[in-house]
């Protein structure tokens, strides 16, 4: 059978290969026989046709060589005298030769692969910042080759470029070769800033950068005129003096050595005016709380103090304080404010703290009220009471708006008078008493001594009830014209027998238990 197939498989390559060998054949009869004996020199001559069997590593490439004949065929179907393989896994490769005797010969040889290491360097991806250092370990072989130049399983590295390349490249046992890369990335960071000091208008503004980095500065530049050119100043301090208030804008640029692009930023800078500064108050009254409002405006930023001074040796730091002035004068205030820039402004105006009025408070038929304001009802009696006075408006114990308020029962009462804005107030009690009114009672308040009968003379009507009882009677130049401790109600208005003038006179009546009347009496002839 082999003896069969050979003679089968070299006739067919016989026909196949007769055209395409044609011009060799042609050429092998025209040798020499000199060289045709040196062919089949080197042909004779080759060890074991193909060789023997070889081992290569994954991915690598063979050349297979046929000996020196007439025409090749390969088990790939190649049919030159060379050829390249790659086989993947263990393969055999066959070729089919006519050599120059016309003989039909054919050889096999095994190619067997070995695999790849698996190389691996942990970790395949790091970060650092600037100056730290990573230890890079690779397996997976049997020996190791790193991309600078150290022989080992790990390598410390601290790159400065913002992005590295590592590789290692591991041997197996086998003498098979592969790479492992790692990417180890620095951070690099910048953040540009500025600092200035807020200034008002007239003033010149100073810049320092301020800038955060792990980087090398290279430049640093400047855009003080808005027109986005950094082309105004260099280096890390700058000065602009600008033409007018409100915002402007001001642009750093920051170059460093490792970042590919320029770090620039814009800040707005305030110039300040001038704040206008004016305030008003509530009320011009003495002895009342008057409220002082703030009514500073400014252009840029916002008002951040305040400082009043009140004339008096008080000030106050509120933007809107309450002040009450214990005397009535002119006051001279004055306000400093400062805005949020730095700018000041100040003001001075006159106050002027009116005198509130006087709460003045008579009975209906113009008897005063006694001087400690203690009233009594008797039963079935109503006091009539009146201010006496010019006021705006009148408040009695804040309910009834009167200028007259009757009073039908015991309790303790107020009156408040109001006057361009300005108020003051008195209290008064009442007390019950529950004997029947007697008109009897009361203490005359005018004098007629005209010898008609009527009022002739002054009459106290409670003196029986006080005695004993001082009685005391005054000019309105405080000279007394009486004085005495037994008053039997029969004064008819003269001194040391002789008749005074009409006009006004006042009384003092001091009880017994400590009761004390006053008022006046008017004297007509």
């Amino acid at each position: 059978m082999k003896q069969l197939y050979n003679s089968i498989v070299g006739l067919t390559l016989f026909f196949l290969l007769a055209f395409s060998v044609k011009g060799n054949l042609l050429h092998a009869e025209n040798l020499s026989k000199d060289n045709l004996e040196k062919v089949k020199l080197s042909v004779s001559t080759q060890d074991g046709f193909l060789g023997p069997d070889k081992t290569i590593c994954l991915n690598e490439e063979v050349i297979l060589e046929a000996p020196l004949a007439f025409s090749y065929v390969w088990s790939t179907g190649q049919t030159t005298r060379f050829i390249t393989v790659k086989p993947l896994v263990e393969t055999d490769f066959w070729v089919n030769i006519i050599d120059l005797q016309n003989q039909v010969q054919k050889d096999t040889i095994r190619i067997l692969v070995n695999q790849l290491p698996d190389v691996i360097i942990s970790p395949t991806s790091t970060q650092l910042l600037p100056g730290e250092a990573v230890l890079l370990t690779a397996s997976g072989a049997n020996s190791y080759l790193w991309s600078n130049g150290d022989e080992g399983k790990r390598i410390f590295v601290s790159p400065s470029l913002p992005e590295n390349i590592f590789w290692v490249e591991g041997t197996s046992l086998e003498g098979c070769k592969s790479r492992a890369i790692a990417n180890v990335d620095v951070i690099y960071t910048t953040n540009p800033s500025f600092e200035s000091d807020p200034v008002c208008l007239g003033d010149t503004t100073f810049f320092t950068a301020k800038i955060l980095t792990n980087d090398t500065i290279l430049s640093i530049e400047w855009d003080l005129d808005e027109d986005l050119m950094f082309d105004d100043g260099t280096g890390p301090n700058q000065k602009k003096y600008f033409t007018g208030p409100g915002e402007w804008l001001v642009g750093i640029k920051v170059t460093t050595k490792y970042s590919p692009i320029a770090h620039i930023k814009y800040l707005p800078v305030q110039v300040g005016d001038e704040p206008n500064v004016n305030f008003d108050y509530s009320i011009s009254c003495a002895l009342n709380p008057v409220q002082f409002s703030d009514r500073t405006s400014v252009g840029v930023g916002a008002i951040e103090s305040w400082k009043w001074t009140f004339d008096d040796g008080q000030s106050s730091t509120l933007q809107n304080p309450t002040k009450t002035y214990q005397q009535s004068g002119i006051y001279s205030i004055a306000l400093e404010v400062t805005s949020s820039v730095g700018c000041v402004g100040s003001f001075t105006r006159n106050y002027n703290a009116a005198a509130p009025p006087i709460a003045n408070i008579a009975f209906f038929d113009n008897s005063p009220l006694p001087e400690n304001m203690m009233l009594m009802l008797y039963r079935n009696d109503t006091l009539k009471l009146k201010t006496v006075g010019i006021y705006d408006s009148v408040f009695w114990t804040g309910q009834v708006r009167s200028s007259t308020f009757n009073v039908v029962r015991a309790g303790n009462y107020n009156v408040t008078v109001y006057r361009n804005g300005c108020s003051s107030s008195k209290s008064f009690t009442v007390q019950q008493n529950e004997q029947p009114y007697d008109p009897s009672l009361r203490i005359q308040n005018f004098l007629t001594p005209n010898g008609d009968g009527f009022n002739d003379l002054w009459e106290i009507g409670i003196l029986n009830n006080i005695r004993p009882a001082k009685v005391s009677i005054y000019t309105r130049s405080g000279l007394p014209v009486l004085e005495t401790t037994n008053y039997q109600n029969d004064w008819g208005g003269s001194y040391n027998n002789n008749p005074l003038p009409e006009g006004s006179y006042f009384y003092v009546i001091e009880g017994a238990n400590g009761e004390v009347f006053k008022g006046t009496i008017t004297l007509l002839r």
